[in-house]
């Protein structure tokens, strides 16, 4: 959005006014004043006219999508540093937004975007749940950061560093975030 609207400044400074007002009017003058073919300038002004709907049409697309996007911002936040349980009572309020978006929205409600989306989300919910195994013990004691994490997953089979009688319990919430999903 930031890209377009700065194009889109571009485009309406007087500097680019004034070329695209001096072609228009070379365009209307008649072949023989100008000592060339006017067909070439009006091309020019026509493919002109083209890229400048093309960047307000998708300046008006990203603005939209951003102002959906953003709607999903508070609900998202909890794929990022959030337990498996916090993720899944944020879930139907998601899913809401996400169903609202793919109604209302003029430009995103696309099927692609709707699947990006998901892929996304649930990637990050995959993610999230991996990291919560892994540090469930860091996550009591107060650390949410993704620093320090194992590796591998290979050490959730040293049952001195992950007693069963903890480690079910953290895979069951992950399990049932699955379903909740």
């Amino acid at each position: 959005m930031r890209k377009l609207t700065g194009i889109s400044e571009q485009l309406r400074t007087k500097n680019c006014r004034t070329v695209y007002d001096v072609l228009t009017a070379a365009s209307s003058n008649t072949a023989e004043q100008l000592g060339r073919p006017r067909d070439k300038i009006y091309l020019a002004t026509s493919k002109w006219r083209s890229i400048e709907l093309r960047v307000t049409e998708a300046l008006n697309e990203a603005k939209d999508n951003v102002k959906y996007l953003q709607t999903l911002e508070r609900f998202i936040e909890p794929l990022y540093n959030g337990t498996p349980d916090t993720i899944k009572e944020t879930l139907p309020a998601l899913m809401n937004s996400i169903k609202m978006i793919h109604t209302i929205a003029r430009y995103y409600n696309t099927n692609e975007r709707m699947t990006g989306l998901f892929i996304r989300i649930t990637t990050e919910m995959i993610t999230r749940c991996r990291w919560y195994i892994l540090n469930f013990k860091r996550m009591a004691r107060g650390e949410t950061g993704k620093r320090g994490a194992p590796q591998t997953d290979d050490v959730l089979w040293e049952e001195k560093l992950y007693p069963p009688d903890e480690l079910i319990p953290i895979l069951q919430s992950c399990i049932d975030l699955n379903t909740a999903y």
